[in-house]
């Protein structure tokens, strides 16, 4: 039995919520490491307690970043996508000569690997440039995609 949309959506959400802790882990060590004594400057141009301060502020930023990433997966309404033009939420399979690519539109977790009806299906976000081809677009449209040229959609699920 393969799994359902709703299913990978949930095990993508627990990987990043998983990142999330070990994110949250690592900002707060670094900001208890860029407060403590030993980060204290000992001399002009010790900036041990900077450079922890910059990582900190970076790590808080990134933590923002995937809440708020975390939030917009968790409120997408997933659905059947079949006869509807590609948006968040489909399955597409791209058509070239030489190859079928598969990809899960979704506004988190891009990277991510999932599987569904055996087929191997990378996580691309809206805004990524492959995406931004597809998004629109019904199967048997043409597009040309960054770096994989001229296809066609043969399947959105």
């Amino acid at each position: 039995m393969s799994e359902t949309k709703q299913q990978l959506v949930d095990q993508i959400l627990k990987t990043l919520e998983k990142d999330r802790e070990a994110l949250y882990r690592a900002a707060a060590e670094t900001h208890s490491s860029s407060t403590d004594a030993e980060s204290k400057q000992e001399g002009k141009y010790d900036t041990r307690g900077l450079e922890a301060s910059y990582l900190a502020e970076a790590q808080a930023e990134q933590l923002a970043l995937l809440n708020e990433q975390i939030t917009k997966l968790g409120q997408l309404q997933i659905g059947d996508m079949e006869d509807q033009p590609v948006q968040a939420g489909a399955l597409v399979l791209f058509s070239t000569d030489e190859e079928e690519y598969a990809y899960f539109i979704l506004p988190a977790g891009g990277g991510q690997s999932v599987q569904y009806h055996g087929i191997d299906f990378t996580v691309i976000t809206p805004s990524s440039p492959i995406a931004s081809e597809l998004l629109g677009l019904e199967v048997g449209a043409f597009a040309d995609v960054p770096k994989i040229g001229n296809g066609f959609i043969s399947e959105i699920w």
